[in-house]
């Protein structure tokens, strides 16, 4: 593409300094952003600075407002106002955003065009080393969840860098915008639509489940289970499932009778997991050893080589059994 020369020697000016805003904030909003949230960042190309200088969109072509931009994408419409205070926790007090509320829209109901959040701001230094020479630096934050990313990512180049336009392809992109709006509605709205008497309530597994957190919850402390709870229940379910001792009643008679059995405390040098094989073990030998030697029982449980040694199974013989390695602590030979 043509570029006019001076319009290139004010793109080469403003490119040098998004490329220096670009480290300074990176750095910045990586260190401080959630594990959770994703971040991407750029310098504009000198071809779409061009295209939007002449189709009279940027008001100042010597300072365009997005010269550099940078996008945090999070995980729900919950995030993005959360994402919103941590920009202005960093760059100080908005310029302007676009839209300019969340609340009040100039769309009509049938509109699904491109309406991520875009926050403007003016970099400051943050009042220790040298002056970054960034100060007052206009550039632009974008906001997003990752269901719009998505739909970012899929359809931009194919509906706005097409060799030519068509009303087709941009109805269908929209479509698919609509459908991911009415998603995002659903996931923050599921709290609430969790209470509707349009869906069943439970199922056997999810009251076993429940039953198994609860059980796991009043033996051990917080800071001795994991934080994500679920993953263990779920493992212990299918322990007690693979063995047929699916019932909350059960689990609780296994806890409350290995504990009584180790007077009266769980051994803490032992993982929940590592508690319940042990009690288990102790408990309902036969049937656990008769599914540990079954070669065509379905699924398999990780268990530790003294819960073998327990039961009197060789581990070779152990088919439904996963097991760690054993790691040799003699020197290799010739040492």
């Amino acid at each position: 593409m043509k570029i006019d020369d001076e319009l290139r020697k004010a793109f080469r000016e403003q490119r040098r300094i998004a490329e220096r805003l670009k480290l300074e904030v990176d750095a910045e909003i990586q260190s401080r952003k959630p594990r959770t949230w994703h971040y991407e960042s750029r310098p504009k190309e000198e071809e779409s600075f061009a295209l939007k200088v002449e189709a009279g969109r940027a008001k100042n072509p010597y300072a365009i407002e997005d010269a550099f931009a940078c996008a945090l994408i999070v995980p729900n419409y919950s995030d993005v106002r959360k994402a919103e205070e941590l920009v202005i926790e960093l760059y100080g007090p908005l310029q302007y955003k676009r839209p300019n509320s969340h609340i009040v829209t100039s769309k009509s109901p049938s509109d699904f065009r491109f309406d991520d959040l875009r926050l403007f701001v003016r970099y400051r230094d943050k009042g220790f080393g040298p002056p970054s020479g960034l100060e007052g630096v206009l550039f632009e934050i974008q906001v997003r969840t990752f269901l719009q990313h998505a739909w970012n990512i899929a359809t931009h180049d194919v509906v706005y860098k097409a060799e030519d336009v068509s009303w087709r392809r941009e109805r269908i992109a929209h479509h698919a915008k609509a459908a991911l709006e009415q998603a995002e509605v659903t996931i923050a709205s599921m709290a609430a639509l969790e209470a509707t008497e349009a869906l069943p309530q439970t199922n056997a597994q999810f009251t076993l489940v429940n039953g198994i957190i609860q059980s796991l919850k009043s033996h051990w402390s917080p800071e001795q289970l994991p934080v994500d709870l679920r993953r263990l229940a779920d493992a212990i379910h299918d322990l007690l499932r693979n063995l047929n001792l699916n019932s909350v009643k059960t689990f609780q008679k296994i806890l409350e009778s290995g504990r009584i059995q180790y007077g009266g405390t769980h051994n803490l040098n032992w993982s929940p997991y590592r508690a319940v094989l042990q009690y288990i073990c102790e408990q309902h030998p036969d049937r656990f050893k008769e599914f540990l030697l079954n070669d065509e029982a379905k699924g398999s449980v990780f268990v530790y080589d003294e819960v073998l040694e327990r039961l009197g199974i060789e581990p070779r013989l152990a088919s439904r059994a996963i097991l760690l390695k054993r790691v040799s602590t003699s020197p290799p030979q010739g040492q």
